[in-house]
């Protein structure tokens, strides 16, 4: 870690959440989960900070450029650098996985065709599941696709990478899956990896946590300090969590 900031916010409050705290925040890079009551509340957080969305108040810089006011950079100049994924982004019907992932490298043109599908197949080959992916999108599992959505992110190589409730929907070996790739191989590939999910699976991993609630936004160096906080937003959260999913609890 070079000890650079690649996302600084001062005062930031996400529109539309009238009754957000602000927040000040300076992170240079590891493996930070927003997590937290409300996956609508958690959305909107990881919209605003990758500039998707406007705040109601505050400033946020990526990668030391502001997003907001004089000299402001539009997200779309930075988003070669910056990726953003959810699971509900579409891959294209019409063209196999592999050709989805290296989508993004041949529309920028980043190099010749065969040095774009050498990359691909790199990064495909970093998890191992049973998948063939030649095939169409609508032949695909759940896990397929959530693994070529961030594939294909990766292939520009950003910087900071923003991850929207990577393992929804997964059945559990499917989810340990996914998290032990994002952890042991997106995370060492970007200098930020944020990710909004309230999944101990990978909270767990984190190196940091961040919970946002209707009272306050508080940023925990661990999952183990975020289960023994004393605050009361805190432990409403861990105590509604629980009754889903015991994963909750310390490792």
């Amino acid at each position: 870690m070079s000890g650079e900031i690649l996302l600084r916010a001062e005062g930031l409050v996400p529109s539309g959440l009238d009754d957000a705290p602000a927040l000040d925040l300076a992170l240079a890079g590891g493996l930070v989960v927003l997590a937290g009551p409300g996956r609508a509340r958690l959305g909107a957080w990881l919209h605003t900070l990758a500039g998707l969305r406007p705040s109601a108040a505050g400033t946020l810089h990526l990668l030391g450029r502001p997003l907001q006011g004089p000299g402001a950079h539009r997200w779309q100049q930075l988003r070669r650098r910056v990726g953003f994924v959810t699971p509900e982004a579409p891959l294209l019907s019409i063209m196999s996985g592999l050709r989805n992932v290296m989508l993004p490298a041949l529309y920028h043109r980043l190099a010749p065709e065969r040095e774009v599908e050498r990359r691909a197949q790199t990064l495909l080959g970093e998890i191992a599941y049973d998948a063939d992916h030649g095939v169409l999108p609508a032949h695909m599992s759940d896990l397929q696709r959530h693994h070529l959505l961030i594939a294909r992110a990766l292939m520009l190589e950003p910087r900071v990478l923003l991850l929207e409730q990577p393992l929804a929907g997964l059945d559990l070996p499917a989810a340990e899956l996914l998290r032990d790739y994002i952890v042991g191989a997106v995370r060492p590939r970007v200098g930020l990896l944020l990710v909004a999910a309230n999944d101990a699976l990978l909270a767990h991993q984190a190196d940091a946590v961040l919970f946002v609630s209707r009272q306050s936004v508080r940023l925990f160096d661990s999952w183990a300090a975020l289960l023994a906080s004393p605050a009361d937003e805190v432990q409403r959260y861990l105590a509604m969590e629980r009754r889903p999913c015991a994963a909750l609890e310390s490792p």
